[in-house]
């Protein structure tokens, strides 16, 4: 029998030809000898080279490490203190640089590339040659590293693999999430996040820590997802209830994207990608209207202290066909290009200190092509290009535009009196003007409510910034604290503009006249937030962990008075104008919980969190009478979540299994509500809960195939009147989505080649409906998607096919549009089949 140092050497002789890097220590025979090897102790290694680390690692434990030489170059690892397992200690040096060490025999770990993550841990991405499932989850969305078995909260994490795979479908970040996450609303082939939102309330959407959505909310209309390309995306994590790390607008949880990292190791690397979808059912497949295409180019290196990586794309979106073939963009929603460009840069000052940041922008335009409505003989409206192909007529003052810019500046200290210290400089700036609205046949309808326009452009404004600061500490070997200031200042605005259409208007689509009206078409706003928050963690015993936190935050805001252009409330025929005004409101929110492991295959959790956050301030002033004040008045005070969760997670063999259950209410919540007479909403401020559940399966019963099964069920209640149980009626589909199961299934059936596939089936939601609340029935369908990969020496070729059997069906979002006269030219058939191929090459 060959002895454990006999092993260590054998592995060394058949990894030698890979260029290994052994880090070995010669106490690894007394350390056997005294079965010492798995024991804790407490250990403090400072931040360094992730090659020295590893080192004081094998000494602190007497083990062997052994590791390419390749994976470890360049890369640099955190500060290790506490009363560690060797496990433990290597999962911590790893973690960031998303590598693992897998146990070769006792005394002996092989350092190798981490398989990603998936729902509750990880099952995307499968290493070659190896079974089960990866060891360790390390999730950072919570602002600090933990593994994903000590946080007590449900938790996602999409790999790089499966976002590689879902954009080759669609460059949609939102449907990406829908068709990806539990508990999110299902995909609705729409920019704005409508019926989409986290358990029935808003999530905070970041990317690298910068928010994307504003304190209240997403909002039904809201595209927080449009700020960037989906290109740069590395990773995905999302924590689900509200978190005190946040606060201000997570009352949902947090989604928050990972930017690609640098290459490392390498002064230049080169990758180049190509994308193209079109639609075999489109009257002409591959002519202009059906087929759009994407090609990207990103630069990256490692010079040493310095690291970059840049980015441009440019997204040519054209047609979407819908299962008879016909075409299917709505009518508000024409044709676009956007010109992306994304660079991000990292300097190491010294050791334990480094400054990085990046800059994103989007430059969106459109072709001006003009959209009537007819409808098919199913009820659909579909898009039908004006005469002749005539384009709009846009003044300098009006012609349509979206332009974003994202940035963010991040400075760290990793060894500061025996902690990590966090500081972090962000800003947005959006500004966006709307194609023309014609709204001419929807306001012959009787039901068009006297005093609407019958035509409207919108003008958007979204400027924001805010610093964050933390610091990080463990405070013993099984204690450890995070605590924070956060500050964000924003600014919001957006107007709506009527003109006075000349009579030749049809044949001239001439949109440079008079205005007639210029109105808000939501109420602006200036808001400022200032949040404390304390966290901390602590170990009780091996298996059972306590957390804690609590947050204060002060919420500020201005609201401009005026008139809406979509006002119900006339007096003398005229719209209202309503006063503005200012408030200030405070909150303090607190989460507990608590995780135990049972057995080692098993662990079960419990949390109680609190959620902090204003109203959608642009609806507010609508609540209010006009002959009001707006300061004092209830429609502006925050809503304050209280959720409870409990849940397991855990690992047998081949399975790896979640299953959650939540509850949530506010006694002010925010919400639409419907008048059924006039099929017209209004915002909604009134007691509110939020119930579900949601599962996660994976079985791997080899290295090359995984299944994933996901399932989540979602509801809620509103009190309209707040008159008590016996007042609770159902929330409509805008603010809870129906229930949602997803398969997805992976095999690498060669090194070189990969099939995928996805059953994604939505369910009927009836409830709101039968009770009268919503004048829509939710119908579910059921969509399959398959695909593949090949490796080819110099690239790797992908196909994807969504809706391959060419379902017709509408998307939860759109079938909220279903019955209102006013929204009828939204309502459009869902992408019927569809083809993508890319080709990606690096060199």
């Amino acid at each position: 029998m060959i002895n454990q140092l006999g092993k260590a050497a054998l592995v060394r002789a058949l990894l030698g030809a890979a260029s290994l890097l052994t880090i070995s220590t010669a106490a690894i025979a007394a350390a056997q000898e005294d079965g010492a090897v798995d024991a804790a102790r407490a250990v403090d290694i400072k931040t360094g080279p992730l090659a020295e680390t590893l080192l004081a690692i094998g000494n602190a434990y007497g083990v062997d490490v052994i590791a390419s030489g390749d994976l470890v170059a360049g890369r640099r690892a955190p500060a290790i203190s506490g009363n560690l397992s060797p496990d433990e200690a290597l999962g911590r040096a790893l973690a960031s640089a998303d590598l693992e060490a897998r146990p070769t025999g006792e005394g002996v770990f092989l350092v190798a590339q981490a398989a990603q993550g998936g729902p509750d841990g990880g099952l995307e991405t499968r290493p070659a040659g190896e079974s089960g499932f990866t060891d360790e989850i390390v999730v950072t969305a919570g602002r600090r590293a933990q593994p994903i078995n000590e946080i007590a909260r449900s938790v996602i994490v999409i790999s790089p693999a499966v976002i590689e795979e879902n954009l080759v479908k669609t460059s949609n970040i939102g449907d990406l999430i829908g068709a990806s996450v539990p508990g999110f609303g299902a995909p609705n082939a729409m920019d704005i996040l409508r019926t989409q939102t986290l358990r029935g309330r808003e999530p905070q959407y970041l990317i690298d820590g910068v928010p994307l959505s504003y304190n209240g909310g997403a909002g039904i209309g809201g595209s927080p997802l449009v700020k960037f390309d989906p290109e740069v995306i590395g990773r995905l994590e999302v924590l689900y209830g509200p978190t005190t790390v946040y606060g201000a607008g997570a009352t949902g949880g947090v989604i928050q994207f990972f930017t690609r990292e640098p290459i490392e190791g390498d002064p230049l690397e080169v990758r180049v990608r190509f994308q193209a979808t079109t639609f075999p059912g489109a009257p002409q497949p591959l002519g202009q209207d059906a087929l759009s295409f994407k090609p990207s180019i990103a630069v990256s290196g490692d010079l040493g202290r310095f690291d970059y990586l840049a980015s441009f794309s440019y997204d040519q979106q054209n047609g979407v066909f819908d299962a008879e073939g016909d075409l299917s963009n709505p009518v508000f929603y024409g044709f676009s290009n956007d010109f992306n460009y994304f660079g991000k840069a990292g300097f190491d000052i010294t050791d334990n200190q480094r400054i990085e940041g990046f800059y994103s922008r989007i430059d969106r335009n459109t072709d001006g092509r003009f959209f009537a409505t007819r409808f098919k003989d199913n009820g659909l409206a579909i898009g039908v290009e004006g005469p002749a192909g005539a384009e709009f007529q846009f003044g300098p003052d009006n012609m349509p535009t979206d332009e974003k810019e994202l940035w963010n500046l991040r400075y760290t200290h990793d060894d500061l009196f025996g902690g990590a210290l966090a500081l972090q400089y962000y800003g947005r700036d959006e500004l966006r003007v709307g194609g023309f609205v014609d709204l001419r046949i929807a306001a012959l309808n009787p039901t068009w409510p006297e005093g609407w326009p019958d035509n409207y452009q919108a003008f958007f404004i979204d400027k924001g910034y805010g610093f964050r600061s933390q610091y990080s500490r463990d405070i013993t070997d099984r204690i450890s604290v995070l605590a924070g200031v956060d500050y964000e200042d924003q600014e919001r605005r957006s107007d709506a503009v009527v003109y006075d259409l000349p009579a030749d208007f049809d044949e001239t689509l001439d949109v440079t006249g008079p205005r007639i009206r210029e109105d808000f078409f939501l109420f602006p706003y200036t808001l400022q937030t200032l949040g404390v928050f304390f966290q901390t963690d602590i170990r009780l015993t091996d298996r059972l962990r306590l957390s804690g936190g609590l947050r204060w935050e002060d919420v500020s805001f201005e609201i401009e008075g005026g008139a809406r252009v979509f006002e119900r409330t006339l007096v003398d025929g005229a719209q209202v104008s309503r006063p503005g005004g200012s408030g200030d409101n405070n909150g303090l929110a607190f989460n507990v919980g608590v995780n135990y492991d049972v057995v080692d295959w098993l662990t079960v959790y419990a949390s109680f969190a609190q959620g902090f956050e204003v109203p959608s301030l642009g609806q507010v002033a609508n609540l209010v009478p006009p002959d009001a004040a707006l300061e004092g008045a209830e429609a502006a005070n925050p809503q304050i979540v209280d959720n409870y969760e409990i849940g397991l997670r855990g690992e047998a063999g081949d399975f790896r299994y979640s299953l959650a259950g939540f509850y949530a209410d506010s006694e002010l919540g925010q919400n639409f509500i419907y008048d059924p007479q006039t099929r017209q909403g209004e915002f909604n401020r009134s007691p509110q809960e939020n119930y579900g559940f949601e599962a996660v399966l994976g079985w791997r019963p080899v290295s090359t195939f995984d299944l994933i099964g996901t399932f989540s069920w979602n509801d809620g209640d509103f009190d309209p009147d707040g008159d008590g149980p016996q007042g609770k009626l159902p929330l409509t589909a805008l603010d809870t989505q129906p229930w949602k199961a997803t398969v997805n299934a992976n095999w690498d059936v060669t090194q070189r080649l990969e099939l995928n596939s996805q059953i994604l089936i939505v369910g009927d939601r009836g409830r709101a409906f039968d009770e009268g609340v919503d004048f829509y029935n939710i119908e579910g369908y059921t969509v399959i998607d398959v695909g593949a990969f090949y490796e080819i020496g110099f690239g790797q070729f992908g196909v994807q096919i969504t809706n391959l059997f060419d379902n017709e069906y509408i998307t939860p979002g759109r079938q909220t549009y279903l019955n209102n006269p006013v929204f009828a030219p939204r309502v459009v058939g869902a992408p019927g089949r569809a083809i993508s191929v890319s080709y990606t090459a690096t060199f």
